[in-house]
């Protein structure tokens, strides 16, 4: 950060260390932010789990078998 006229070098300090740390804050956000996008769209495309009721199968020597749920 370049320097102001006029402040002294403890306030430059502490004025580069708030810039920095808020720029920190406006990336984690922004992560935390596509990271829930992607889970979202992740979640969308599940195929759901087994609903209950019958459900017909082949076992491995080929012969089907059925599964109630």
């Amino acid at each position: 950060m370049p320097s102001i006229n006029g402040m002294s070098s403890p306030a430059m300090d502490y004025a580069s260390e708030a810039y920095s740390a808020s720029l920190a804050k406006v990336a984690q956000q922004q992560k935390a932010d596509q990271d829930l996008a992607l889970l979202e769209e992740a979640t969308k495309n599940v195929t759901p789990a087994a609903s209950s009721g019958s459900h017909t199968t082949t076992d491995n020597l080929g012969q089907n078998i059925n599964i109630n749920v």
